[in-house]
């Protein structure tokens, strides 16, 4: 997740910059003190609200809507609509997916409805990113249905923006416009402070959510997934060592050992035994062969026969011992007659992890000399707390968190591996130990987690996502998008959590629009509104 890495003044100062020098120009009318006023909900799934001609400190009468689409935000401002006069529009546009400025597309404003033939007013392109200023003049008096599309390489959004009154003269307008109310406790943060900055919203959902049991984790490695190297007999560490981190395959030399040579009377001897094997077995197959057809004919008993197998398959079990024993031998070369190399092979594929020795180190057989481990899959062993202990029947699974890392990991009831039989009595806790995959390398054994074991059916809940959420002098506080460019600060009381997401219980309702990126920044914001607030020149 980025940050933002400003100090708290160098902010607060960007903040003041911003407001009073950024290019916002939205024509004479201006925005004056007007405050925005939104549509409630998506009903066609755009949402239909407007202001009604909000009075602007002398500037005139103007309209501030704010709708939120599928694809697109859309904060504008104009003058309230007069017959045959210019209304300058300032539409912001923004993408909702990342917040980003439109700085491509074409814009189309029109007046329908009261009986009269409908009436377009086009701009092909933004005059700076995100701002676009189409020019509306109205033909025809009377109530008009008001709608703006947008055309963008991105796609296609048509906002249904109500009904607004198209007016005899300018001063009738401002004698229609009612007395505007300033919002109590309105923050005021701009669209173009907005986009410069990593900043999101998103809209509070009914979603489900998994009460759960929360206990500390560690990460640890399978017992199969580690392997440690040792020298098979004394010797001296050839060869070009891997550097630690290397990928091993499995059965690949990890290294030679160089020894001294066994005498020739082993040779002789490990020959001997091999070849006296072999000839008690060439003997006691002839024996067996000449029972059978003897004791077919019941010329003699069936216990010979047994006994003449006995001792054949004694004397194969020497032979292969012995073939064994010159095989393990014959696996040593004969380097200038003087020294064997022997290769040590990794049992298991993975990363070598550890170097007990350096080329040219002398060793003793069964040293160690290296380690090699598979991180492909990992245990997650959890310390369930002993109070909790009666709710393990009901493990579905479970999801952990690592402070290293924003990401949430999860692990389906299939990764349970085993629940303890006994209560840690240092901990008070019981070992629940799931294997999970680690493909990505993203995890290290030994890591400590936060995991919340998955205890019960989901429940249908409004839900915010953690990065909302801002400790505001120990009160969980979210800030709610009320208008393009107004925030409102909303302290919350949260309930179960499940992965990046959080119940919210009281404070917040489905379908109201919550800064999940960059809430810090809009907080403060709300230090200097007073500073930044209305009265900025759009």
């Amino acid at each position: 997740m980025r940050q933002t890495l400003l100090p708290l003044l160098g902010i607060s100062a960007a903040l003041l910059v911003a407001a009073c020098d950024h290019d916002h120009d939205h024509g004479p009318e201006g925005h004056g003190g007007g405050h925005d006023d939104h549509g409630g909900g998506h009903g066609d799934g755009h949402g239909d609200g407007h202001g009604g001609g909000h009075g602007h400190g002398g500037d005139g009468a103007a309209e501030v809507v704010t709708l939120w689409g599928e694809t697109a935000q859309l904060f504008v401002e104009f003058p309230a609509l007069v017959k045959g006069e210019d209304s300058p529009f300032a539409a912001h546009l923004t993408r909702i997916r990342d917040h980003f400025a439109f700085d491509a597309g074409a814009v189309t404003v029109e007046l329908s409805g009261g009986g009269h033939p409908v009436e377009k007013f086009s701009i092909d392109k933004p005059s700076i990113p995100g701002i676009f200023r189409p020019v509306v003049r109205p033909v025809h008096l009377g109530p008009r249905d008001v709608a703006l599309r947008l055309e963008s390489p991105g796609g296609s959004e048509a906002f249904q923006m109500g009904r607004s009154n198209v007016f005899a003269s300018r001063a009738e307008a401002d004698a229609a416009a009612p007395e505007e109310e300033e919002a109590s406790g309105e923050i005021s943060f701009l669209l173009e402070q907005q986009w410069k900055i990593p900043f999101q919203i998103e809209q509070i959902e009914v979603r489900p959510m998994r009460p759960n049991i929360p206990a500390f984790a560690r990460l640890t490695l399978p017992s199969e997934a580690e392997a440690t190297l040792t020298a098979p007999r004394d010797g001296r560490v050839g060869g070009s060592l891997p550097a630690i981190g290397a990928e091993i395959a499995p059965g690949s030399a990890l290294f030679t050992l160089s020894t001294v040579p066994q005498s020739a009377e082993d040779l002789a001897s490990l020959d001997l035994a091999l070849a006296q094997a072999s000839i008690r077995v060439q003997g006691a197959q002839r024996e067996v062969d000449r029972l059978k057809p003897l004791v077919e004919q019941g010329v003699v008993a069936q216990s010979r026969l047994d006994g003449a197998g006995t001792a054949l398959a004694e004397a194969q079990a020497e032979l292969r011992s012995a073939q064994r024993r010159r095989m393990s031998l014959g696996q040593s070369q004969q380097v200038q007659g003087r020294v064997e190399a022997l290769s040590v092979p990794s049992p298991i594929g993975g990363t070598l992890a550890e170097l007990f020795v350096a080329p040219g180190t002398w060793v003793s057989q069964g040293q160690p000399v290296a380690r090699v481990v598979n991180r492909g899959r990992l245990w997650l062993d959890v310390e369930v707390p002993e109070a909790y202990v009666g709710r393990l029947g009901e493990i579905s699974g479970a999801w952990f968190r690592l402070d290293q890392l924003d990401q949430v990991f999860e692990v389906g009831r299939a990764g349970l591996v085993s629940i303890g039989d006994e209560i840690d009595p240092s901990t008070r806790a019981l070992p629940v130990r799931f294997l999970i995959d680690n493909e990505a390398r993203a995890l290290f054994a030994g890591m400590r987690a936060q995991a919340h074991l998955i205890s019960d059916a989901p429940r249908q809940v409004p839900a915010v996502g953690l990065g909302a959420l801002v400790d505001d002098g120990g009160i969980d506080v979210v800030y709610v998008q009320t208008g393009g460019e107004s925030f409102e600060r909303r302290p919350v009381k949260l309930g179960v959590r499940d992965g990046a997401m959080v119940e919210v219980t009281e404070g917040l309702a489905a379908g109201e629009w919550v800064v999940t990126r960059g809430a810090y920044v809009v907080k403060l914001a709300s230090t200097s509104t007073e500073s930044v607030g209305h009265g900025h020149a759009h």
